[in-house]
Formats: C-alpha cells, structure tokens, sequence
C-alpha cells in the first residue's frame, strides 16, 4: 500500500440501481478531486450509482505536495490500484485527461467493470495535444509554463484559464473556481507523457469504453480521442464546442447524460 495517504470523496447513490458497479473518477494534471465535486459527483450518485472521487498524492488534500516533482504517472497508477483493492467490486474508471491515461493504464493491470475516458491522454502520450496547442495557441502554452513554474499570480492574462479549459459560454463563477485551486503539476509526469510511447495502444484488453472528446479543446484534440477510441475498440463521441474540463464546462449537461447512457446500456438492471 502507499504510504501516501489520499484525500477521497465518496459519496453513496441516493437510491442505488441494481447491477450498478462504483463509479472511480480520476483527475487531470493541475488539478484534485474538487474538479468533479460541483456537478458529475451528485448527478451520478442522484442516477443511483456510488461514487469515489480521489485526489492523487501530491493533490489538492492528498499528502505528498511537498514531494510532488518526484511523483511519475506509475504512481498515480499505484494510488488508483491500491484504493480499487478496498472497494467491494470492481469499478468504472472514469478519467479525465491525465487522468484518463491513468486509468487506461489501471485497465492494463487490474480488472476494471468498464472505462469512460474524457477529453483523454492517449496512449501514446502528449506529443501530438503539444503540437496542437504550439500551432494553435502558443500563447496559452506560454501561460501554462508560467503556471507551472511561479504559480497563478504569473500567469499575466487572467482570461487563460477559461481559453484552456472552457468554451465560452461556461459561467464566470465556474472559471474562477478552477483558477482558484489549480496547482501546478509534477515535472516528472509532465515529462513522462511528453516521452512519445508509439506501442502503448497495442494490446488493449476488450472492456466496455466510452471516449468522449471536447470539439472545442485547446489541449487535447479530437484526433487523441480517436486513438483512444481505437486502441480501446471503440469509436469516440466528439461533444461540439465543449472545453477541455469536460465535466465543468457549460456542456456538462450533455457530456454527463451520453456518460450515463452508456451506463444504463452497459449494466442494465434487468
């Protein structure tokens, strides 16, 4: 087990559904369990389904921030293993960015009931979603680095965190909300997904997988959510004009109702 204890959420369904494994939401770089707390964590747990939302070490109240640059994406994967070991069965992953290749690496190791990947890291790492980014907005890129480095207060335009995460239309009180408890990432992780892995996506078991991208993401692009999609034996849904913080942005509504779709698809009651 870690020695590193984690901050977790865990709320019960309102009225449990029958044939209803646990929901196990993984967070992306920058961020902790807050990030889904606001809407994913009470619609699900309202839909009947028991949530468990964990910030991995180093994140938000988890222990390990001061040791956070020695943390590589192996470990996110072991605090992810170790909380599966003590739920009653095993759970939907459902992850978002680096966190969705996390949880894809988890369903390499350990028997997972099914995976929902949003706005995702692929296999393959983030060569491709920096690429993007370098062409599309290196402004942004730029005030990430800044983030990364000194923290929110030099990140000079105070408008980037809504132009990486957020389609324009997502309420105010939402964008300071992420900007207020951002955190910068461990270098270690960073520079492991940016290592191009070309064979990652082989050899990817048949599990049940949603992958839903974000048309309007200026970090990962949809070509990333199809080579999720490929390498898990799916084929994406691209969510139009939604940001990257797929479960915050003003398209929730809709990325959280295709989620539980599936849900209902995949493990009926009946």
């Amino acid at each position: 087990m870690s020695v590193y204890t984690l901050e977790i959420l865990k709320a019960d369904a309102a009225n449990k559904r029958k044939n209803a494994p646990p929901l196990l939401m993984i967070h992306g770089a920058y961020a902790g369990s807050w990030c889904w707390e606001g809407y994913f964590l009470p619609y699900f747990t309202e839909a009947g389904w028991d949530v468990y939302v964990p910030s991995l070490r180093g994140h938000a109240g988890s222990m390990g921030r001061e040791k956070l640059d020695h943390f590589g994406i192996d470990d996110y994967v072991k605090d992810i293993l170790d909380m599966m070991a003590t739920l009653p069965e095993p759970p939907i992953l459902i992850g978002h960015s680096m966190g969705g290749l996390v949880a894809q690496r988890v369903a390499k190791q350990a028997k997972v009931a099914g995976l929902v990947l949003l706005a995702s890291v692929a296999p393959y790492g983030v060569a491709a979603s920096f690429a993007h980014l370098v062409a599309s907005q290196p402004n942004l890129l730029w005030d990430l680095g800044q983030f990364q480095w000194q923290g929110a207060a030099a990140a000079g335009n105070p408008s980037f965190v809504r132009e990486l995460l957020f389609s324009s239309k997502t309420d105010r009180a939402m964008v300071d909300y992420f900007a207020a408890r951002a955190q910068p990432e461990s270098m270690r992780a960073l520079t492991e997904m940016a290592i191009p892995h070309p064979f990652a996506g082989f050899n990817c078991p048949k599990l049940p997988c949603l992958v839903l991208g974000a048309g309007a993401d200026q970090l990962i692009p949809p070509s990333d959510s199809h080579a999720c999609a490929s390498a898990w034996h799916t084929k994406a849904i691209i969510i139009e004009d939604c940001g990257h913080a797929m479960m915050a942005d003003f398209h929730k509504t809709e990325v959280a109702k295709e989620i539980h779709e599936w849900l209902e698809l995949t493990y009926p009651e009946d």
